[in-house]
């Protein structure tokens, strides 16, 4: 999961100030994250000489290293991994794309992933863990440093996708009683705080949530001021089996840069930055555009036989689709006997619906991932997104008559059908394209993936019946 794009979202005041990239003089000219560089790796790798791809690579941020590696393919980024060895930087692993990040620790041998997690904060760690088996899982865990043990098997133990996944343990809490100095001296002499921090959660006596406060408050706010009296307003804690799309939600309604995880009990166990829900709008974002299609993200890494092997399904669950459809179109063999062109007029009813139905398939599915669509306002959009279609059948059942009535002239009764079957059809393709997702959702399925497969189903069938049963009825 990327972190390069999370960083820029937020405010340069709380970046971490990112390293530059290195550019390295080699054979005469710069080299950068350019094809120059990638060939340069390439040559070098091909002809293992080991000292000219450290040279190369030498000096290189964790973001442009991580850049790099997803460049080559699998052979030459393997062989990359080799010859770094354990002199690779820790923190390029989560920079990586979750295909090449595994592919890459495929490459390593235990121990080196021992020292690389040891180096890591604890949900950086359970993103590489995650991918692996259980025996795999627990012999490295079991070497890891006891503390950081303990925090990613208790991360570990959460559902997947639950806020208890995605938070850190890396994160400054204060008793809410303390004053500003005793805060401030806290800051000054704890040689154990994390690495980047801008907020500081405040408790009480049972560690339990009573607030939080950010850097820049606690900088201009009078030593002997109390920290509940300078503390943010309300907060709301975050339930550590909380899904993490709802996270992301909450984050982006209530403009949050942080959020404190709780347990059942109401304790303080973790936090969560915006950086980690960036890398979740992200990841769903890619996920549902992905199975809208029968994709997967991080195909671009991926060989041809995992490809093959992710996409068949899908394209299986198509082929019956259509076979449906086709069953359609044999019950009226005998209309289109007597009548060719309908034969050929007739896919440009379902394609219309087709294309009709996925425009509002992809509005719903996205309001949905976004909670934008809501028990309030669903009759709403459903009412709206029918209107649509109906205006556009009328639109295009208009255009299409014109056009088949000058290109047909001797077929004015066709021209007739297949303006009233266009029309039906885009009016109802709206309302399954709405109506198909809404249902999948309430049944707790996951609309991006199943509703196209069903959307087919619908306005090929049912604009192959809906044309050549009305030229039966008007021809005949």
């Amino acid at each position: 999961m990327s972190k390069r794009i999370k960083r820029s979202l937020l405010p340069k005041s709380k970046l971490k100030k990112k390293k530059k990239s290195t550019l390295t003089k080699f054979d005469g000219y710069q080299l950068g994250l350019g094809p120059k560089m990638i060939n340069s790796i390439n040559i070098a790798l091909r002809e293992d000489d080991d000292v000219h791809v450290r040279k190369i690579v030498e000096g290189l941020s964790e973001y442009d290293l991580a850049d790099l590696i997803e460049a080559l393919d699998l052979s030459s980024r393997k062989k990359l991994i080799e010859i770094l060895g354990d002199k690779i930087n820790p923190e390029v692993f989560p920079e990586l794309n979750d295909v090449v990040q595994e592919q890459v620790i495929e490459t390593l041998k235990e121990p080196q992933i021992v020292k690389i997690a040891n180096e890591l904060d604890s949900d950086e760690v359970v993103e590489i863990l995650e991918h692996m088996d259980k025996d795999e899982q627990q012999s490295i865990i079991r070497q890891l440093d006891p503390e950081l043990q303990y925090q990613v098997e208790s991360s570990l133990g959460y559902p997947e996708d639950s806020a208890g996944r995605i938070m850190t343990r890396e994160f400054v809490s204060m008793p809410d009683s303390w004053t500003v100095k005793e805060a401030k001296e806290f800051l000054l002499k704890n040689e154990e705080l994390p690495e980047d921090f801008y907020d500081i959660f405040l408790t009480d006596e049972k560690f339990r949530p009573t607030g939080q406060i950010a850097l820049d408050k606690l900088l201009r706010a009078k030593p002997t001021q109390k920290l509940y009296d300078v503390m943010d307003g309300e907060i709301v804690p975050i339930d550590v089996l909380t899904d993490q799309e709802e996270v992301a939600h909450m984050f982006r309604e209530y403009g949050w840069m942080s959020a404190m995880v709780v347990d059942a009990r109401g304790h303080l166990v973790g936090a969560i930055f915006i950086d980690d829900v960036v890398d979740v709008i992200h990841e769903e974002a890619s996920e549902d555009i992905m199975h809208l299609s029968g994709a997967e993200e991080g195909d671009v890494y991926k060989s041809v036989f995992s490809i093959f092997k992710s996409r068949v399904a899908w394209l299986i669950t198509n082929l019956g689709a259509t076979l449906v459809a086709s069953t359609v179109v044999k019950g009226f063999q005998d209309v289109i006997a007597q009548v060719s062109l309908l034969a050929v007029l007739m896919p440009i009813v379902a394609s219309m619906g087709g294309t009709t139905g996925n425009q509002t398939l992809a509005v719903v599915v996205r309001a949905l991932a976004t909670k934008e669509l809501t028990s309030r306002n669903t009759w709403r959009m459903i009412s709206k997104e029918f209107l649509v279609g109906m205006f556009n059948g009328m639109l295009f059942a208009g255009l299409i008559g014109l056009i088949t009535h000058l290109l047909f002239p001797d077929y004015k009764i066709v021209s007739m059908v297949i303006a009233i079957a266009m029309f039906i059809e885009l009016s109802v393709a709206s309302l399954a394209g709405i109506l198909v997702p809404l249902t999948l959702n309430r049944l707790k399925a996951d609309p991006a993936i199943a509703s196209g497969v069903f959307l087919i189903a619908i306005t090929d069938s049912g604009g192959f019946f809906v044309f050549l049963g009305l030229a039966k009825l008007f021809l005949f």
